[in-house]
């Protein structure tokens, strides 16, 4: 059988995901944010990621938290939920995928030092004044705006 690359993709209806996702923001004591730089084109963002099937939202933010910057916090205060056209991604495929954001602050960190060796997704880790915001990525950008 002689196929081409991307053949099937022709077969194959294109989808329209709805990804359900939680955003942290987490504050110092000097009230400054936490940001953590992509790997993959260098703009910072919020811890943020998927939700797994069986969790509730604040279980999802309280994990990211976790696994993106090695912080654990007592809870988390939901302060605003994000949906809309702006949170369209269209893949390499054709698929799309919608995301419903909800955006939580920490509270009570139970650890308030940043575990540098847990960090295992993204890049550097680092706090910083409204004033002193590096470039953000769109998202990011967008949900701090509406808090």
């Amino acid at each position: 059988m002689n196929s081409k690359k991307g053949d099937l993709g022709q077969y194959v209806m294109k989808r329209s995901l709805i990804a359900v996702k939680a955003a942290v923001v987490v504050l110092n004591k000097q009230g400054k944010i936490l940001l953590q730089q992509r790997a993959d084109d260098g703009l910072w963002c919020i811890p943020l990621g998927s939700m797994k099937p069986g969790e509730i939202l604040e279980e999802t933010a309280l994990r990211e938290l976790w696994e993106e910057t090695g912080l654990r916090a007592e809870g988390m205060k939901l302060e605003s939920l994000l949906s809309g056209p702006e949170l369209k991604r269209t893949f390499a495929t054709g698929d799309e995928e919608y995301d419903l954001i909800a955006v939580y602050s920490a509270q009570g960190l139970l650890s308030s030092e940043l575990d540098y060796g847990a960090v295992k997704e993204e890049g550097p880790l680092r706090f910083f004044a409204k004033e002193e915001t590096p470039e953000l990525c769109p998202v990011t950008s967008m949900m701090l705006s509406r808090l």
